[in-house]
């Protein structure tokens, strides 16, 4: 993956292949706990060759789209738009499918131990252990998912609202709340509501119970990232990036610093490096190839810019 920008506990990444195509927001919360918004294109986890042997937990709520994944063990679990899908290390994914249009989601990746010492400190008590923090999960090698709830739709929003004054603060509290909801609602596992898959399926259903990104200029913002990303030979300003997404340039540039960590045109040159530094590395293009696949008019501007940002030339890099 590359990095595209770092600022305090958070980093963005662009994904690149063998792990798939889009983008990762990483943000660390606690000891123990993680949150990662990804906006995937293409997603292929068999890169890794094995998954550790940790008991961990990925809790992912599925904004826009959908995925289907093919479990280690020949299961098939799906999830949609809303869709709560939680995975464990016995449960790992060998092979993802998504939509046309790709899949956006927030998860919150969870190492048993430090999270239940997280709990216990951060709310002064003793109530978190091993035998109710989500065991029949970590122990099964299923994956459950359920239709998410108006509350905890909204508190997983709340971990993406654009930052205002102590954001992190309220990102922290929001992750805190979606677990203690779900610790409770799978500590309720004998009340009859979860209705395991069968056959060859691993999806067990639940049945839902009793601003963010600026709503729709977020999601315009995120196909302005699209349109740059299927574009990064051309040079297209901002004015026609705006006019394509229906959002006006302020409102575009607006949001893009705050949703990416960087400006439209820092973003495209860290994607056209990225870009770059893979065809140097994967073929035997020339530097004025590369330099015009990437953007640059010339190989001159090209190493210019390489130059300045990866302190050395693209020849030399490529070395």
């Amino acid at each position: 993956m590359g990095l595209l920008s770092r600022r305090e506990s958070e980093e963005i990444y662009r994904l690149n292949e063998p792990v798939g195509e889009g983008i990762m927001k990483h943000l660390h919360i606690a000891r123990g706990i993680e949150l990662v918004y990804s906006e995937l294109e293409s997603y292929n986890p068999s890169y890794q060759d094995e998954r550790k042997d940790v008991d961990a937990l990925e809790i992912m709520y599925i904004v826009d789209g959908h995925g289907e994944f093919e479990l280690h063990n020949r299961q098939v679990v799906s999830g949609e738009k809303g869709d709560v899908m939680i995975f464990n290390s016995k449960s790992a994914v060998k092979k993802a499918l998504l939509g046309k249009s790709g899949m956006n989601c927030i998860s919150i990746i969870l190492f048993t131990d430090d999270t239940i010492s997280y709990l216990n400190t951060f709310l002064e008590s003793s109530d978190f252990c091993s035998s109710n923090f989500f065991y029949d999960i970590r122990k099964n090698d299923s994956v459950p998912v359920f239709s998410c709830s108006p509350l905890l739709e909204k508190l997983f929003l709340e971990t993406i609202r654009l930052p205002q004054a102590y954001s992190r603060h309220t990102v922290k509290l929001s992750v805190i709340h979606i677990l203690i909801l779900l610790i409770q609602k799978f500590k309720e596992k004998d009340s009859g509501e979860f209705r395991p898959g069968k056959g060859n399926s691993g999806k067990g259903r639940y049945e839902r119970e009793d601003s963010y990104f600026s709503g729709s200029s977020g999601r315009k913002v995120q196909n302005a990232r699209r349109i740059i990303n299927a574009n990064l030979d051309k040079e297209i300003s901002i004015e026609e990036l705006a006019d394509k997404v229906n959002l006006n340039r302020t409102s575009l540039q607006k949001v893009f610093k705050e949703m990416y960590g960087l400006t439209v045109n820092e973003y495209r040159t860290k994607a056209r490096l990225q870009l770059a530094k893979n065809l140097l590395v994967s073929t035997d293009l020339s530097i004025t190839e590369i330099a015009g696949r990437s953007g640059y008019a010339n190989s001159s501007k090209f190493s210019q810019v390489f130059k300045k940002n990866e302190g050395m030339l693209p020849k030399d890099w490529r070395k």
